[in-house]
């Protein structure tokens, strides 16, 4: 009898099929499940750029497999960090190395069902970018939706998240960037806990009118070109992202006495506030709707602290005497000490930073 032989070979062939492993698959980067994050830009291929410290894409998948293709820009340093979350959890940060194509693993322990996953830049822009090319999956599916809430926060080194993260390479060793990790600083934590969108617009050694050791470039000069750098033909679109509470972080860099290898001149309070306002205008151009924070220097010993405070309350007062609808707010920090390397605040002191700021941030909702 020919036709139980015929049913038997096709039982087995259908029982085949049926144990075949599902096939990762490349998804490219300009797929719509795809969504970014911060400064972000896109290569003539249609590759994402991430620029600026803590940009990001975010996916979510099926199955517990995916592979993350990431590349530095050619443009930059020899190496780049992020940091991988997965379902909201924190698993680490990765090395990127070099201007060719590699597909890093991304750590997903909880097998089976379905995953959340974010790249986050963990360098800043001044290090150069990274190119997202896609992903190998299994497949993608619809992300949640995302929060209302945006903030943004604007800053030096210290919002940068520099001399953070020292667990690979110790401070003093290595590249100058090689224990930052944006993830891990304030405004990424207050955004996390506040379930907010957010994006760091942030350079180390930059102030208010100054840089840390020179007289430029300023926070103002570059804050409005994409790049966060002085290349003003490519310019940010600020409809990308319009944040309802926008928090300024800068004078660090202002006070300081430099490298004593460039001219230097003393702190000049009138120059300082007068930047200040016309940078707080500028933000106004862009956002006139949103609630601006003026934060204190979390490192400052008391006479610069006390200094600052005065030259803060003088824009304050500048502006709210106007009656503004949101009149602009003002926090101190207390009680922080700077573990990180050249005396940056490292994860936990960011972690206290984080903690200190919170209710103050959620009192301005």
């Amino acid at each position: 009898m020919k036709t139980p032989t015929i049913y038997l070979l096709a039982g087995i062939f259908l029982l085949c099929l049926s144990c075949n492993p599902k096939i990762l698959s490349i998804k490219n980067s300009d797929n719509p499940a795809f969504r970014y994050a911060g400064r972000v830009d896109f290569t003539t291929e249609g590759e994402g750029i991430l620029i600026g410290a803590a940009s990001s894409v975010s996916f979510a998948i099926d199955g517990d497999s995916c592979y993350v293709g990431l590349k530095n820009g050619p443009n930059g340093s020899a190496h780049n960090f992020v940091v991988f979350e997965v379902d909201g959890d924190y698993q680490g940060r990765f090395k990127v190395e070099g201007d060719s194509l590699s597909w890093l693993s991304v750590p997903i322990t909880e097998k089976g069902g379905s995953h959340v996953i974010t790249v986050y830049k963990a360098t800043e822009a001044a290090i150069g970018d990274i190119l997202f090319a896609g992903t190998k999956v299994f497949g993608l599916r619809d992300l949640p939706q995302e929060p209302e809430l945006k903030i943004e926060f604007i800053g030096n080194s210290i919002t940068c998240g520099m001399g953070v993260d020292l667990e690979e390479v110790p401070c003093g060793e290595g590249e100058w960037y090689d224990q930052h990790n944006a993830y891990l600083a304030y405004g990424p934590r207050i955004a996390r806990a506040l379930e907010a969108r957010f994006m760091l617009s942030s350079v180390s050694g930059i102030g208010m009118y100054r840089t840390w050791n020179m007289e430029e470039p300023s926070m103002p000069a570059v804050y409005e070109n994409r790049y966060l750098n002085t290349d003003s033909t490519k310019q940010w679109d600020f409809n990308r992202f319009t944040p309802d509470i926008v928090s300024i972080c800068l004078a660090t860099n202002d006070f300081s006495e430099g490298d004593e290898e460039h001219e230097r001149q003393p702190f000049s309070e009138e120059k300082f506030i007068t930047t200040y306002i016309n940078f707080v205008n500028t933000l106004y151009g862009h956002y006139p709707n949103a609630q601006l924070v003026l934060l204190s220097s979390p490192v400052f010993e008391e006479a610069k602290n006390e200094l600052l405070m005065k030259c803060l309350q003088e824009i304050q007062d500048h502006f709210n005497s106007k009656n503004p609808q949101k009149p602009i707010q003002i926090y101190e920090f207390h009680d922080i000490v700077g573990h990180g390397c050249t005396g940056h605040p490292d994860k936990d002191d960011q972690q206290q930073m984080a903690e200190q700021l919170f209710p103050f941030f959620q009192s301005l909702l």
